[in-house]
């Protein structure tokens, strides 16, 4: 047995959570199909960032009742490429949730993608302060997805680059402005805090290289 410095100190941030803008590095905890109570679909997400530290709500919603989809549907699809997943399979996953009644966590079964449960992935956190029955919020949310071992964006990986560059580019935009105040704005946006618009995806699935 011999002392891990590393290790030792991820020890202490088991219970933390994320609550600064920066990039992070981890695994996906929670991959959970959401529904809201007006019938908006969403990717209920949940993060565990490799020195301990957890992100449990940053869920993604992606489609409207109407079916149209939402500005986040971009992010999801970035999440895919990143994931290297054309389309993944539906099934039952199992992830620790806050229980109101205990309050504490505990194990949650539900529908969700067991194909994304455990992939390590790359997310830009941004501090996002929002507006609820008069009182301001603070939470976290993604900024941007990145591939966990190579550092490549989606847009990347769909042209099969090989050198990560984007990333560094991202990383300074989101650290120029890296609290989000929607307080001062209630208009609904498709870019970045920045003003730079969501990478899109592709709408071939032949095109995709894997």
């Amino acid at each position: 047995m011999k002392l891990n410095a590393q290790e030792a100190m991820a020890a202490d941030n088991v219970f933390s959570s994320i609550r600064e803008t920066g990039k992070y590095v981890g695994t996906i905890t929670r991959a959970e199909k959401i529904v809201s109570k007006n019938g908006t679909q969403g990717l209920g997400l949940s993060f565990k960032s490799n020195d301990g530290a957890t992100a449990d709500y940053l869920d993604l919603w992606y489609q409207g009742a109407d079916g149209n989809k939402l500005p986040s549907n971009k992010q999801v699809m970035a999440l895919l490429a990143c994931l290297k997943l054309r389309e993944p399979v539906d099934g039952e996953v199992t992830f620790d949730a806050w229980d109101k009644t205990t309050k504490s966590k505990v194990k949650k079964t539900t529908m969700g993608y067991p194909e994304m449960m455990g992939k390590p992935i790359g997310f830009l956190l941004q501090q996002e302060l929002g507006e609820h029955e008069g009182k301001t919020t603070d939470k976290i949310v993604i900024f941007g997805v990145f591939q966990a071992d190579t550092e490549l964006t989606a847009t990347e990986i769909l042209k099969q680059k090989t050198s990560p560059e984007q990333l560094a580019k991202m990383l300074g935009s989101l650290m120029q402005r890296p609290v989000r105040d929607t307080r001062r704005n209630k208009t609904a946006s498709t870019a970045f805090s920045d003003g730079r618009p969501v990478p899109q995806s592709t709408d071939s699935a032949d095109d995709l290289p894997w």
